[in-house]
């Protein structure tokens, strides 16, 4: 059975986003400090064993500050970011939402409930200390949730017939952008410095990711627009956001036996979504 002091400092250590090996030296450092100081309040002050542990971890502080504290000092201002995020975000929301009401007298409440939801979610992450949960999993999910809010607020500012919506479409744009960087940044911290290989293959299939599923949604719109009402047939154009996820997972679970195969298929959709973007950019479509 694990002492108080293990468990408080694994609970520390929770609270922290670092690589394998950093959380168990951060673990061992943590518990060597707790050690020294409860057996210092034995020697000094003549404490039991267990009075000695709960005056050092009272000592210490509370699990969660101290875990964020150590975050912030591994990833400095991801938190004044994450806050950014959802500020921006909220503003970004409530803004097209009223434009779309009282210019268009088209209220899409569903989008609004959601996109405030991803947003407060935001708000919650950077500020809350006590809660333990596999944080990278649910920040990069959270982030990916919030980027699909603020890509379909992009179709709607792209029918929003108002001088602002050049504004609005270059202000949701950063949004992504900075969602994105969050998402990448916290994917590849279980990198080190000399595994550029996986930072590339993540880094091309994010990417890939964000254009295919922009131009999945495009036409989904596209099709809402045409028909008037969902047909089943539209889930055709949701196939290629299956089909990079599948494709993802596969050279993630690849890279560990060949690397150099992995980097080759993610390549295959990065490039394919560059040239298909230069194509519709090119003079000859235009």
């Amino acid at each position: 059975m694990k002492s108080k002091l293990e468990q408080y400092a694994e609970n520390i250590v929770r609270h922290t986003e670092c690589s394998k090996k950093e959380k168990e030296d951060l673990y061992e450092e943590l518990l060597i400090h707790l050690q020294l100081s409860r057996d210092s309040f034995i020697a000094e002050e003549g404490l039991t064993p267990e009075m000695a542990e709960e005056k050092a971890i009272q000592q210490f502080g509370k699990e969660g500050e101290i875990g964020t504290q150590l975050q912030q000092a591994i990833f400095p201002y991801r938190k004044e970011l994450m806050l950014a995020l959802a500020i921006s975000s909220i503003l970004f929301t409530i803004s097209l939402y009223l434009l779309r009401l009282f210019v268009e007298g088209d209220a899409h409440i569903g989008w609004l409930c959601f996109s405030m939801g991803t947003c407060a979610m935001l708000l919650f992450f950077p500020l809350n200390h006590s809660f333990h949960i596999n944080r990278k999993l649910w920040l990069n999910s959270l982030l990916i949730f919030h980027t699909l809010g603020v890509l379909y607020g992009w179709l709607l500012t792209a029918y929003l017939n108002h001088p602002a919506s050049t504004g609005l479409t270059i202000w949701l744009w950063l949004n992504i952008a900075l969602g994105m960087a969050l998402v990448y940044r916290t994917t590849i911290y279980d990198y080190s410095f000399h595994e550029k290989s996986m930072k590339i293959l993540h880094g091309m299939n994010i990417i890939s990711g964000v254009i295919i599923i922009v131009g999945s949604l495009f036409f989904i719109w596209g099709g809402l627009i045409m028909i008037g009402t969902f047909h089943p047939m539209m889930l055709v154009f949701a196939s290629p956001i299956a089909i990079w996820i599948g494709m993802y997972i596969a050279q993630i679970k690849l890279a560990k036996k060949n690397k150099g195969i992995a980097l080759v298929l993610g390549s295959i959709p990065f490039i394919g979504c560059i040239l298909i973007i230069l194509y519709f950019y090119s003079p000859a479509f235009i």
